[in-house]
């Protein structure tokens, strides 16, 4: 399934066909962990150009990175407290993020191991069959052999 964007969060369907059959696939959701998506949004517009020690009334200059406004702000306790929460939530979507891409990697090993086990029997497998064939090709020689010596020795 090609990647597809719903709303304001970024996010892509990774879908993997891991058998023969059509409804055997594995699929994993991934978002994205921009500033943007981590914080609802906040800290992606940039904020006024000003000049060099100006400050304009109101107005929190952006960081030299960027020119972001953060959606930090920890001036106060109260919105240092709602910063936190902020903060705790983004880790909380990162760790759920990282949880689910490594319950999909596990099943991808999962399925590898699988594969590999078959593909083993498989060439397990094909080589007893074809034992059996020379075993039934040898008999025959040997067959075809012994008749033959047989005829020698009755014209003999």
């Amino acid at each position: 399934t090609p990647a597809s964007l719903t709303g304001a969060q970024a996010s892509w369907t990774l879908r993997v066909q891991v058998s023969a059959n059509q409804d055997e696939a594995i699929a994993v959701n991934i978002f994205s962990t921009n500033v943007a998506n981590l914080f609802g949004g906040e800290g992606v517009q940039a904020a006024p150009a000003q000049e060099e020690g100006a400050q304009q009334e109101g107005v929190q200059p952006a960081p030299a990175q960027g020119g972001i406004s953060s959606p930090i702000n920890v001036t106060t306790a109260i919105d240092a407290n709602a910063s936190l929460t902020k903060i705790e939530d983004a880790i909380r979507m990162v760790t759920d993020q990282r949880a689910n891409l490594g319950a999909f990697q596990n099943r991808l090993e999962s399925v590898k191991a699988s594969t590999d086990y078959a593909i083993e029997n498989l060439k397990a497998s094909y080589a007893q069959i074809k034992d059996a064939i020379m075993t039934d090709e040898i008999v025959a020689s040997t067959t075809n052999s012994i008749l033959t010596q047989s005829a020698m020795a009755m014209i003999a």
